[in-house]
């Protein structure tokens, strides 16, 4: 007499996140989305008093595991006094921007400054498997910025960093704890 349990497997589970980026004044839902590892989000180089950027962010967990992200703006040098008057709003969910007066204080998070700095927040959350969630993100150079602004860059440049780690959600055979103490 015998039993045989064939085709019994053991394979890990797959941390895979992916960033996506479209013009802010589309519809997210049929918004012409660029792969944001190999194109720049923000890339214009004449702003001035008013002028306006809107970016969707589109995260999406393609890996087999849950996650959570979060989403930084990091200086690349030297911060220079232009990121004052360039205020940053963040809208979540997502929603498109016709027109600069669309912009709700309640949704301005600081000044890109403040932003670099990392003294305020943009996206954190969580994605299950296959999920995916989309954000808008705008600068705006302020109108009262005047003529000793001419010519200044921000610094070299800045990235826009998605980071994902293991998020405690799947179960093990006693619990789903064991992924507790992942880090980002």
């Amino acid at each position: 007499d015998s039993v045989t349990s064939a085709g019994n497997i053991i394979k890990s589970g797959k941390l895979d996140v992916e960033m996506y980026w479209a013009d802010g004044k589309e519809a997210p839902a049929s918004a012409n989305w660029k792969d944001a590892s190999t194109t720049k989000i923000f890339d214009y180089d004449n702003w001035e008093p008013g002028y306006t950027e809107v970016r969707h962010i589109k995260i999406a967990n393609t890996g087999t595991l849950a996650l959570k992200y979060q989403l930084n703006i990091l200086p690349n040098g030297k911060v220079s006094e232009l990121a004052d008057v360039i205020d940053v709003y963040y809208l979540d969910p997502a929603n498109a921007i016709a027109d600069r007066a669309d912009l709700d204080e309640n949704d301005k998070i600081g000044t890109l400054t403040q932003v670099l700095a990392g003294m305020a927040d943009t996206a954190a959350g969580e994605l299950l498997a296959g999920d995916s969630i989309t954000v808008t993100i705008a600068l705006k150079m302020q109108e009262s910025a005047t003529n000793e602004y001419q010519g200044l860059s921000i610094g070299t440049d800045f990235t826009v960093q998605l980071l994902a780690t293991q998020l405690t959600y799947e179960d093990d055979s006693f619990d789903d704890l064991y992924d507790e103490d992942a880090t980002m």
